[in-house]
Order: C-alpha cells, then sequence, then structure tokens
C-alpha cells in the first residue's frame, strides 16, 4: 500500500448496474479488515430522496423492532445522518473503506452525485465511483429470472411467459437502469476521471480487474472468492428467438451509444449480443 493509499478514507458510490456482479463485490469487500459498509449493502438514500420513480423505497411508519428502517428513514429526514454516519464508520483508524452500492444510483442525475461528492469532501473523505455493466439482455434475463424465482415460480413455462411480458413493456418503455450512456455521462459531469472505475461484469472475475478496482479503492489487493455467487438465478429452459429479439432491439440505442462513445470498453468482444445492435 502506498503513502498515499495508507492515509486516505475512501467511501465507495456503487452506482449498479443491477444483475451485474454488485452483490458479489459487496461480500468481498465488506468481509475485509480494513472496511466497514455498515448495515447495509442498499441503502436506498440517494433514489428515495431526488428520484419520483424510486419513492417506493420512501419509510413510512416503520414499526420500533424495523431499526434498519427507521434508520434509513431519519437519514432521509435529515441527511447529513446519513454522511455522518459513514463518516463515523471511517473514523476508526483501522477502516479505510466504507460504502453505499445501490444499483438503482445509476438513475441520480449529475447534481446529486456532485452533492454526494461535496459532503464527502467537506469530511475529508474521497468518493470513489465504482459502475458495473453488464449486457443489457443478459442483465434483463438475469433480473426476470430472480424475480420468478424469489416468487417460486422459476419454471420453464412461467420463465418464458415472464419474459415475454418483460420484452413487451421494454418496448414500449426502455429501463432507466439499462441507460448505461446516461449513467455514464452524468457520472463524469460531475466527477474527476480517476474517480470513476468502469468495469464490465463478464470480466469481473479476473485477477487483473479485481487488482484495478482495489487500487481504485485505495486498498491492498487481497484474493477474493471467485467461486462465490451471489443471487444467481439459473435458467430453466431456452429463451426463445422471438423475445431475444424483442429485448435486443429495446436495447439498441444503450449498445450503440457504448460502442461509439466508450469503445474502450469492446463491448462487441465481450459481449456477444452487441454486435447485431451496434450497425
Amino acid at each position: 500500500m502506498t503513502a498515499t493509499q495508507q492515509q486516505t478514507k475512501t467511501f465507495l458510490l456503487g452506482v449498479g448496474a443491477q444483475k451485474a456482479g454488485t452483490s458479489w463485490l459487496h461480500d468481498q469487500l465488506h468481509k475485509r479488515s480494513d472496511a466497514n459498509f455498515g448495515y447495509l449493502k442498499e441503502y436506498h438514500v440517494l433514489d428515495a430522496l431526488t428520484l419520483d420513480e424510486f419513492k417506493s423505497f420512501l419509510p413510512q411508519h416503520p414499526f420500533p423492532w424495523q431499526w434498519r428502517t427507521w434508520r434509513r428513514r431519519r437519514f432521509i429526514r435529515n441527511t447529513d445522518r446519513y454522511f455522518d454516519y459513514f463518516a463515523k464508520l471511517l473514523s476508526n483508524p483501522s477502516i479505510k473503506l466504507t460504502g453505499d452500492i445501490t444499483p438503482s444510483y445509476g438513475c441520480l442525475s449529475a447534481d446529486t452525485f456532485r452533492w454526494v461528492r461535496d459532503q464527502f469532501d467537506q469530511r475529508g473523505i474521497t468518493t470513489r465511483i465504482v459502475f458495473l455493466l453488464r449486457d443489457p439482455v443478459e442483465r434483463v434475463l438475469s433480473q426476470q429470472r430472480m424475480k420468478l424465482k424469489k416468487s417460486g415460480s422459476l419454471k420453464p413455462e412461467q420463465e418464458v411467459m415472464q419474459l415475454r411480458r418483460a420484452a413487451e413493456k421494454l418496448q414500449k418503455k426502455p429501463s432507466q437502469r439499462s441507460n448505461y450512456s446516461q449513467t455514464l455521462r452524468h457520472l463524469y459531469e460531475a466527477f474527476d476521471e480517476q474517480d470513476i472505475l468502469v468495469a464490465l461484469y463478464e470480466q469481473l472475475f479476473t485477477e487483473p480487474i479485481f487488482q484495478h478496482l482495489c487500487n481504485h479503492l485505495n486498498i491492498d489487493y487481497i484474493e477474493p472468492n471467485w467461486g462465490q455467487r451471489v443471487n444467481e438465478s439459473r435458467s430453466t429452459t431456452s429463451t426463445p428467438d422471438d423475445i431475444l429479439a424483442m429485448l435486443g432491439a429495446s436495447q439498441r440505442e444503450t449498445y450503440q451509444a457504448l460502442a461509439s462513445q466508450y469503445p474502450q470498453l469492446k463491448i462487441q468482444t465481450h459481449w456477444p449480443t452487441a454486435s447485431r445492435w451496434c450497425a
């Protein structure tokens, strides 16, 4: 660890994407002796506070025993408590890293990102962004299978029906969660390039990428548990071609924007479905 890393206290703002390895990443970092992410992975404070589409995360009237929700409510009612909470975690001399990894934060505005950066700057804390991208079609497939798995309905017939409904819905109204180019635009408006790490889910489980991530977060490299998978939902059947075509068409703008604006990501190499929709 360099002298700079030893002195730096870092807040990791994880902005997604959903179903792109964020839970695995949290598990690997939170178990370290020099990191403490507090009592949640996803705090859902910044999205609930600033985005209408995520108002469902606003706590209403939590019971006393729902202490996690009760505490989130206090964070939202007085945001100083949110920032001070992470500052307190970092006040422990042995703790170098904390953070909030909430995938829907990828929908935040540039103004909100600036506000977060400034709040932690005032507390002498460095904010570092981690944005994990997954092939948009694969991300949607995984998301829908997770929903079925949670409801105990992950079976071939239900899977195909659910995926078809999702594809038809996305054709009418694209998901903000897959609007990677908008997220990147807002991030680069608010942060210096050196404060942003963008990585592909398809490369995350490799030593070079994880080493780069640790350097980005000002912590030593410790080999993670490569074999661990969190919230994995395996397919029970093959996805019909017409559903894949609908999903791909709904994500065309995202594929094209990333290919043209961020060629360094090489999405056509790492995302098998990208080439068809980048033309």
